[in-house]
């Protein structure tokens, strides 16, 4: 008996929700906040001075915040802050942690695509069960030859 329930397409896409596309752009905003945090503690631990992460309630905010306006080391505190090598070097190394999660990004849109949208070429290939039931096991094993 086939199963035309695992064959069924949904009938609304990802497109026509707002529920989908907003996950993602707060994936996407945490996950490259995440990766300038990142790098500035890369940078830190690069140049000696340890790994620094912003700790407290609020302080990974306020540490995106002080390297989009220009000040590294908003959101440490005043010894994690000390710590860090200069201005230049802590953003080279948050500009290579954003390239990194740029490709990562770009990597799941690929996958995602592959996965799950409606015009994946692999949902319309007949299973091997299904080729045998249409075409009949003789004429596959010909057709193999």
């Amino acid at each position: 008996m086939p199963d035309y329930a695992a064959r069924r397409r949904d009938p609304q896409s990802l497109a026509h929700g707002w529920e989908v596309p907003l996950l993602v752009l707060i994936v996407a905003v945490a996950g490259f906040g995440a990766a300038a945090l990142a790098g500035q503690g890369i940078a830190a631990a690069v140049a000696g001075g340890g790994w620094v992460w912003p700790s407290g309630e609020g302080a990974a905010a306020r540490g995106v915040g002080g390297l989009l306006t220009g000040v590294p080391g908003l959101g440490l505190t005043p010894g994690g802050a000390s710590r860090l090598p200069a201005a230049w070097v802590v953003y080279v190394s948050v500009a290579v942690a954003e390239v990194a999660m740029l490709a990562l990004a770009a990597g799941a849109v690929l996958f995602g695509r592959r996965w799950w949208l409606p015009n994946d070429p692999r949902r319309g290939l007949a299973s091997r069960a299904q080729a045998a039931e249409v075409l009949g096991a003789g004429r596959l094993r010909r057709e193999r030859a």
